[in-house]
């Protein structure tokens, strides 16, 4: 129960994170708002079916709306990530970052508040939700010495 408010406060601090970032290319540009927008709806299935469709804790998952959103894609055996299912969240992730950065960095409080919301959100899942996953295969499992 702890784990799951981490779980939608963190995904919560995220999509408000991404959110500055759209509203801060609204200012300037209605099509690059719009390219992120498609971005931003082209990322979040693509997170989903490489990382969580392959999750052996998708039912029970602390994020809840990742696991539930994975039942509508095409199943995936569980088993080890490989190389390519790392690309398919980090490629994304990475997308939805940098892309409005020039706009962020033009509005310094905005620039601020976008990446602390995603660090403390990244430390929310670090300290609170992997640590209550029991998933194995993920190569976020904290390994136990």
């Amino acid at each position: 129960m702890y784990s799951r408010f981490h779980g939608i406060f963190s995904l919560f601090l995220i999509s408000v994170s991404v959110l500055i970032g759209l509203l801060s290319i609204m200012s300037e540009s209605l099509l690059m708002v719009l390219l992120y927008a498609m971005l931003i709806l082209i990322s979040l299935p693509t997170i989903v079916y490489s990382f969580c469709s392959k999750c052996s804790c998708r039912d029970s998952c602390s994020h809840i709306l990742p696991g539930r959103l994975s039942k509508f894609l095409p199943p995936r055996k569980q088993g080890n990530y490989t190389p390519r299912d790392i690309l398919g969240v980090v490629v994304p992730v990475t997308a939805l970052l940098i892309f409005p950065q020039p706009w962020l960095w033009k509005n310094i409080p905005f620039l601020t508040i976008f990446w602390l919301l995603f660090f403390i959100a990244l430390v929310e899942v670090n300290i609170f939700v992997c640590r209550s996953c029991s998933n194995e295969k993920c190569p976020l499992y904290p390994k136990k010495k």
